[in-house]
């Protein structure tokens, strides 16, 4: 399994549990995807990636705790983002692909602010 971006909830939230799916091409155009929020004045992926050293097996104890953000916030942020790309097609690379993605997150993303439940993007492997 190669490395991907999930959503990470706080709580359950109704189908999808505390783990939202999984997001390798978002990942892989992540750099990008933050350079084209940045050139356009939207708030970045990277914004709301957060880990917990318990995300790894690690101690808890010895780093700060994961950060929590609203689900709201992360919502609007991914769909300014869908509407950047959708607007200008070709401004990342496999851009259909991080495309997809980005529409289940933003779903995952809506569920979580229905739910009440905070959430942040993790790199799990």
């Amino acid at each position: 399994m190669s490395a991907s971006l999930c959503t990470v909830f706080e709580a359950d939230v109704p189908p999808h549990g505390t783990l939202g799916g999984d997001n390798p091409a978002v990942l892989r155009r992540q750099r990008q995807l933050d350079q084209v929020a940045a050139d356009s004045g939207l708030t970045p992926i990277v914004a709301y990636v957060s880990s917990d050293p318990g995300d790894y097996g690690g101690s808890r104890s010895k780093s700060p705790p994961a950060q929590w953000f609203t689900a709201s916030a992360g919502a609007l942020a991914v769909r300014a983002l869908i509407n950047h790309l959708t607007a200008h097609p070709n401004a990342v690379s496999s851009q259909a692909d991080v495309l997809a993605e980005l529409v289940e997150i933003e779903k995952e993303l809506a569920d979580a602010e229905r739910a009440g439940v905070r959430f942040r993007f993790a790199v799990v492997s």
